[in-house]
């Protein structure tokens, strides 16, 4: 069940509401912590890139689980947070027209720029960045996105808090926090109103291979962020 915030008290927020407001700001923190460590603290710590992959993947390992426990202690099943294909049709209408006009509009900036540059790389990114798609979607749309509805409900509120935490986790690349900004609030959006994960997946996967074969390097040097970026 999800609640709005509600104050109560004339001199402030009520207890309830308070502990209303910390579970979930802190469960969105306990999400974003771990990603955010991957790329700004591992890179300092760690030089060797063998030893830095594996601390990178346990670490991406452990956000899932934490993730999955944040689930299951609310009692949400893959059904309810969109790991399902009853309403894949359904969703994948409005993130069809979504891709299509964020496709449009990537390719033009790249054939203004002369700098689109499809091949075996961008077909091979089609195949594999939906499954890496699938985990960040799970992440912010079944944790951040419904973290946040229960403070604010479903609507402007949480879906902008939503896609300003997803373009947070992709500082300091600037084509990256505006892209994912734009595309995070369209993808809330649709949640919100038809949960279904792997069709976020697939939007987010096409979306991410447009972007990173149309752009030239002087504008979009690397599809990295935190400290790999430089």
């Amino acid at each position: 069940m999800q609640h709005r915030l509600t104050i109560t008290d004339p001199q402030g927020v009520s207890p309830e509401a308070g502990r209303r407001i910390l579970q979930p700001v802190s469960e969105i923190f306990a999400v974003t912590a771990i990603p955010l460590a991957a790329i700004w603290i591992v890179p300092l710590i760690i030089h060797d890139r063998a030893a830095m992959g594996r601390t990178i993947g346990v670490l991406a390992l452990l956000g899932l689980l934490t993730a999955a426990a944040i689930n299951f202690c609310h009692r949400e099943g893959p059904w309810q947070i969109g790991f399902r294909f009853d309403n894949f049709r359904e969703a994948a209408l409005p993130l069809l027209r979504i891709t299509a006009i964020g496709t449009a509009f990537l390719l033009s900036v790249g054939w203004s720029l002369d700098s689109i540059h499809f091949g075996r790389r961008f077909f091979n990114q089609v195949l594999i960045l939906p499954l890496w798609g699938l985990q960040q979607q799970y992440g912010v749309q079944a944790i951040i996105n419904r973290r946040w509805q229960t403070i604010f409900g479903k609507g402007r509120r949480s879906i902008l808090l939503t896609a300003a935490a997803f373009s947070a986790l992709h500082l300091p690349n600037p084509v990256l926090v505006a892209a994912t900004f734009i595309a995070g609030l369209a993808w809330a959006a649709v949640y919100q109103k038809i949960p279904n994960l792997p069709a976020l997946a697939l939007s987010h996967g096409v979306l991410s291979a447009v972007l990173s074969n149309s752009f030239p390097v002087w504008l979009l040097p690397n599809m990295k962020v935190g400290w790999g970026y430089w």
